[in-house]
C-alpha cells in the first residue's frame, strides 16, 4: 500500500527528467516492508518460474510509462550462487515496483585466484557503457549478499553526487559504522564514475575497495547522499567470511572470456593476471566521452 507520509519524508532531488508519461518517483506499488524469504532451497529453475517480466539477460522496462533512469545493476560475483538465487528473486520484484527501467549484469572473476572486486567491477562497468540501446544513465553496484526491505529506497543515480543506498544492514544492527563507509550498494551516474577514475585494482582478497572509492569521490569534490536509515535498511544474507584483502599491485591484464545473456541476467566472465600494464585509464580509453 502506498504510504504517502513516508514517500514526502524521503525525497530525492529530481533528475529534470520529468515529462508526461513519465513514472512517477513513488509509485502507488511501492511496500513499506517488504517480505523476505530467505529459503535457500530453490533451484534456478524455480526462481526463474517465480520472477516474472524480465527479458532475457536480466532486462524490464515498465509497461505504463517511461522510466525516469536506464539503470545498470552490477553484481560482482564468486561462489555463492545461493546468494545470487536469493537476491534475484528478490531484486526482479523490487525494481519492478518501484518503475525502473534496468539490466542486471552480473560478473565474474574466472578460476581461483585470489578475488578482485574493483577489476570486475571495473570490466562490468565498461561493458555495460558501450551498450547504446538503451543508454544507461546510472550504474548500480550491488554486493551479492544485501536484499533490500523497503521500496521507497529509491535506486536512481543523482547528478549533483553518488547515494549510498545500503546505510543500514541488519547484520550491523542497522547502523552504520562510520561515516566513510559506502559499502554494499552505490549508485553512480558515468560521469562520477569517470571523475573517480573507476574502482581501484589494486586490493585483493575482499575489502578496502570501497573505502578507496570513497575517497576517490571525495577527492573529486562529491559529497555522498544516502535514505535515512528507516529506508535504506536491507538484510544480509549469511555465508562464510571471505580472506580479507592483504596485498597490492599496481597492474593487471585482464580479458573478458565471455558475455552470456542468461534468463534473469547478462553473466561477464573476466580472467586477468597480476603481471601485465592494463589498469583501468586503458578500461576507459574504450568508452566514448570517458575524458
Amino acid at each position: 500500500m502506498h504510504d504517502e507520509k513516508t514517500a514526502n519524508q524521503y525525497i530525492i532531488k529530481d533528475n529534470g527528467k520529468k515529462s508526461s508519461g513519465s513514472c512517477e518517483l513513488y509509485p502507488s506499488t511501492l511496500l513499506n516492508n517488504v517480505p523476505i524469504d530467505m529459503s535457500s532451497e530453490l533451484t534456478w529453475t524455480d526462481v526463474e518460474k517465480e520472477v516474472k517480466n524480465v527479458e532475457k539477460g536480466g532486462i524490464y522496462t515498465p509497461s505504463d510509462c517511461t522510466s525516469r533512469q536506464q539503470l545498470a545493476i552490477i553484481i560482482p560475483f564468486r561462489y555463492r550462487e545461493k546468494q545470487l538465487q536469493m537476491l534475484l528473486r528478490h531484486l526482479h520484484p523490487f525494481l519492478q515496483r518501484q518503475k525502473r527501467a534496468y539490466r542486471v549484469f552480473v560478473v565474474e572473476q574466472y578460476g581461483n585466484g585470489t578475488f578482485n572486486k574493483g577489476l570486475i567491477m571495473n570490466v562490468a562497468f565498461n561493458h555495460a557503457s558501450k551498450i547504446i540501446s538503451p543508454l544507461f544513465d546510472c550504474f548500480i553496484f550491488h554486493d551479492v549478499d544485501l536484499i533490500p526491505e523497503n521500496d521507497y529506497n529509491v535506486y536512481e543515480c543523482e547528478q549533483q553526487g553518488p547515494r549510498h543506498l545500503a546505510p543500514a544492514v541488519d547484520e550491523l544492527r542497522y547502523f552504520l559504522m562510520y561515516n566513510d563507509l559506502i559499502g554494499g550498494v552505490l549508485a553512480l551516474t558515468k560521469e562520477q564514475f569517470f571523475k573517480a577514475n573507476g574502482w581501484s585494482n589494486l586490493y585483493w582478497g575482499w575489502g578496502f575497495e570501497d573505502d578507496d572509492m570513497n575517497h576517490r569521490l571525495r577527492h573529486a569534490g562529491y559529497r555522498m547522499s544516502r535514505p535515512p536509515n528507516r529506508i535504506g535498511r536491507y538484510k544480509m544474507i549469511r555465508h562464510k567470511k571471505q580472506t580479507p584483502a592483504t596485498n597490492r599491485y599496481g597492474t593487471l591484464n585482464y580479458s573478458v572470456a565471455s558475455v552470456e545473456t542468461r534468463p534473469l541476467y547478462t553473466h561477464i566472465l573476466v580472467n586477468f593476471t597480476r603481471s601485465a600494464t592494463k589498469t583501468i585509464d586503458h578500461l576507459l580509453e574504450d568508452i566514448p566521452n570517458a575524458k
